[in-house]
């Protein structure tokens, strides 16, 4: 169930601040992100790193909605990754860390389980992770007129 609101809540959050005409321009994110996070998270999860808990509807230990839940996000970051490199990457690892403060309150509430795993690994792979759907995404985004306003 945990998995379910945080998708839901997630995808909410896209459609009301992604514009139809860029989702359709930004799916590729999503895309992007699902595969990469689905295969990191199946080594991981394969190699004992930690597991999801209280998850339906599960590949290989990895929720399904988790994993929509993650395209979503890619698709919030890239609709918000400003275009001048310098400030790429302090806006990727801000977002790492608010990544990792989501999963720390995932693990406080037994959602996700930290076996042989720590924080700072946690947020060492969101960074290396988001750096990586960031660099796939721009391969396959056209190049975007910037506004930060809906």
């Amino acid at each position: 169930m945990p998995w379910l609101i945080f998708a839901v809540l997630v995808w909410i959050i896209v459609l009301f601040i992604v514009r139809i005409k860029e989702l359709g321009r930004l799916w590729s994110a999503g895309f992007w992100s699902i595969i990469v996070s689905y295969y990191l998270n199946t080594l991981l999860t394969g190699k004992g790193f930690y597991q999801f808990q209280e998850t339906f509807l599960t590949y290989h230990g990895i929720p399904f909605l988790y994993l929509a839940a993650l395209g979503g996000i890619a698709i919030i970051i890239m609709r918000f990754l400003p275009q001048e490199k310098f400030w790429q990457l302090p806006y990727l690892i801000l977002f790492s860390a608010g990544l990792t403060g989501l999963d720390f309150f995932a693990q406080s509430r037994n959602y996700l389980l930290f076996l042989q795993w720590s924080l700072l690994d946690n947020f060492l792979f969101k960074v290396f992770t988001i750096i990586t759907i960031v660099w796939l995404s721009n391969l396959t985004i056209k190049q975007q007129e910037r506004r930060y306003y809906f």
